[in-house]
């Protein structure tokens, strides 16, 4: 996955807007400060990391600006030292090779495909699906007709997107996601569960990650929505007429009921639960495990089952935890009468 190339710290100073302090010298890759070497470059996001990171074998480092000190060793000065150590890494990173085969996939004949995309075998595309240019397709990826799929979008293995689903531009969507498959929605009449139709799609914008084996719900009318921007960790659930906002992130194993809305910028942290028809406002952060039964508003962190203000929450956990002090109080308050 790394690729072997050197640049010099002046080049990648001039790249990345950053100022160089001390020797100019190549560079062969990134690395964590414990594994760095002397072709290697590492970062520390503050002072207080920065005596471990000088003493180490990293051939460079990067570090935040505001440091007046002499360094010992060539440095970057960043007013991030995070993100330019990951720009920088983005430069050593080598994209995972497709091997195309056209004769061992299935490309309808009404399929619109752009210029340089990359089919690897056991695809398939669907009648009158639009594949922007630069996409990337790796193994059994299935798109089925209708699609849209923006340019230098990649598709990992295993994917299937449902027909009439939208993929906006610079997406990925991990191994064995779906996209736009039925909404679970039911009618219990007759003694038996009736099936309601779903018929709307599934509408992903630009910039928009998902891990593995995330499952999106197409809408039962109208569109399922993940907003520009926003990271989908893996094992997520969202389910149909559900809209998410700009620049979310959804961490691991968190569940989505249908028509619920996620305002921008909110944080949904592992194995949380959110019911469904409710609002969540923008800004939000909900903690890993809680389950969310009722609309939060803007800037809220919540926690808990049922889910509650934080601070709230610590009081009532403050509470809990003087109680079998208390009970052994009131029981012997009953002894004594």
């Amino acid at each position: 996955m790394l690729q072997n190339k050197v640049f010099r710290l002046s080049e990648l100073a001039e790249k990345f807007n950053l100022v160089l302090k001390g020797k100019d010298i190549e560079i062969k890759g990134v690395a964590s400060v414990e594994d760095a070497s002397p072709f290697s470059i590492c970062y520390v996001r503050d002072k207080s990391f920065l005596e471990k990171a000088l003493n180490s074998n990293a051939g460079a480092i990067i570090v935040p600006d505001g440091l007046e000190e002499e360094f010992e060793k060539p440095v970057l000065i960043a007013k991030d030292p995070y993100l330019a150590f990951i720009e920088i890494e983005k430069l050593f990173v080598k994209p995972f090779e497709i091997y195309e085969d056209l004769s061992k996939s299935f490309v309808h004949p009404e399929a619109l495909i752009g210029e340089k995309v990359e089919i690897a075998p056991f695809c398939y595309i669907g009648a009158k699906a639009k594949i922007g240019d630069n996409v990337r397709l790796f193994p059994g990826v299935k798109i089925l007709d209708n699609v849209e799929i923006g340019e230098s979008t990649v598709i990992y293995p295993n994917v299937t997107v449902f027909e009439n689903c939208k993929i906006g531009k610079n997406c990925q969507i991990g191994a064995n996601s779906t996209i736009g498959g039925d909404g679970f929605g039911f009618h219990f009449a007759n003694g038996i569960h009736n099936k309601v139709p779903q018929i709307g799609i599934v509408r992903i914008e630009d910039n928009v990650e998902i891990g593995s084996n995330v499952a999106i719900d197409r809408a039962t009318f109208g569109e399922t929505v993940i907003g520009e921007g926003t990271k989908i960790d893996n094992l997520v659930q969202i389910g149909h007429n559900v809209k998410i906002g700009k620049n979310c992130i959804l961490v691991a194993m968190v569940g989505i009921a249908g028509s619920t809305e996620i305002g921008d910028y909110t944080v949904i942290a592992g194995k949380a639960g959110i019911s469904g028809h409710i609002k969540i406002g923008k800004g939000v952060t909900i903690g890993g495990g809680s389950v969310v039964l009722k609309s939060v508003k803007d800037g809220e962190f919540v926690v808990g089952y049922p889910a509650i203000n934080d601070r709230e929450w610590k009081r009532l956990q403050a509470y809990i935890q003087k109680l079998p002090e208390m009970y052994k109080k009131l029981k012997r308050i009953k002894e004594e009468d």
